[in-house]
């Protein structure tokens, strides 16, 4: 079988979401968190681009993420619940942190690196 070359219009369909190795261990430390956990922390992580493009650093000059729950359902092809569920279980291990903005406006999503465990 011949298989084409991907030219430079067909090459943005093939941005892929990346899932960090570590998270795949079983026996590893992020061994119980669901799959569905660990496709939303890779869709987080792709997330923090945006960061730079829209200049979302705090006063420490940490980069966060705005993404609505909602936005992040329709991503992962899920219910907003299932959403927020695989969310909170990122926060209780502590690789994701929200800080609340108030008056209706989404959260701040800091997404924490992995690959430093204290």
């Amino acid at each position: 079988m011949a298989f084409d070359y991907i030219d430079r219009d067909e090459s943005l369909q093939y941005a892929f979401i990346r899932i960090p190795k570590a998270m795949m261990d079983p026996d590893g430390y992020f061994g119980n968190i669901s799959s569905g956990s660990k496709m939303l922390y890779g869709l987080l992580l792709d997330r923090m681009s945006e960061s730079m493009k829209n200049h979302w650093l705090d006063g420490q000059n940490r980069a966060y993420i705005i993404y609505p729950i909602k936005e992040m359902a329709d991503d992962l092809g899920i219910s907003s619940r299932k959403t927020s569920d695989c969310l909170q279980e990122l926060e209780q291990i502590g690789l994701v942190e929200k800080r609340h903005q108030g008056q209706g406006r989404p959260d701040i999503i800091y997404v924490k690196n992995f690959a430093v465990i204290e």
